[in-house]
């Protein structure tokens, strides 16, 4: 309903709105990377499908008030996100890990540890909203932003390990039902029409991150990683 009331407003003020959708469209994908064309593989009847769903819902009221009534839409499939201000709480992954390992916790790590997901700097992920919604030609089309550089949570947990020396290790708990194996976007769209890629890598833009969280927590101090491999656009 927020969607619609949102879109409403729009076509009466002949605004351009931007409909901040998510990977999750793709659900639990067997293409990588994925590109906007691909339709994704969610499981209607599982515990993330309200969310899944609730998107997908949402990208399909933009393009038919687009078509129908000429709203002046964008939608942006946003891939994970991360940087200072986070809340601590959201437990997104790169939160938990922070967090945790600057309380001297163990991190939690779910199944095996060798899925993977890709982290784009909260500032290359404004500067991508941004161009999508400077754009005169995109229209409806959705537009994948993200960092295409991909890690297995093995991969994270030892380069925050390695930034924050009071951590207590990790421990490896059941994976939750259905839980994405991968997640990396094919961001050629955004390229070709935004002229837009990410240039921040994982390594460097943790630093700040981890900071934040460590003056928030009024805990260890940082220092950064040394050895990890770079993710992102070259």
């Amino acid at each position: 309903m927020g969607a619609l009331n949102l879109l409403e407003l729009a076509a009466r003020k002949g605004a351009r709105v931007l409909q901040s959708s998510t990977s999750e469209v793709y659900g639990d994908p067997d293409v990588s990377p994925q590109n906007e064309d691909y339709r994704g593989l969610v499981n209607t009847m599982g515990p993330r499908s309200c969310y899944d769903e609730g998107k997908r819902a949402a990208e399909t009221l933009f393009h038919d008030m687009h078509e129908t009534r000429g709203v002046d839409v964008r939608v942006a499939r946003i891939f994970n996100t991360y940087g200072p201000r986070m809340d601590p709480e959201d437990g997104r992954v790169i939160s938990n890990f922070i967090v945790q390992a600057l309380k001297g916790e163990p991190m939690t790590i779910y199944g095996t540890g060798e899925q993977t997901r890709s982290f784009c700097y909260v500032d290359d992920m404004l500067d991508g909203l941004m161009a999508l919604m400077e754009c005169e030609t995109c229209g409806a089309m959705p537009v994948n932003l993200g960092n295409p550089g991909e890690f297995t949570m093995n991969e994270l947990a030892d380069l925050v390990q390695k930034m924050i020396p009071t951590h207590g290790g990790s421990v490896y708990c059941d994976l939750p039902k259905d839980d994405p194996r991968q997640r990396r976007p094919d961001i050629t769209r955004a390229k070709g029409l935004l002229n837009w890629a990410p240039k921040v890598t994982l390594r460097v833009g943790l630093v700040p991150t981890v900071a934040y969280f460590s003056k928030e927590l009024e805990l260890s101090q940082v220092r950064p990683a040394t050895g990890m491999v770079e993710g992102g656009a070259a």
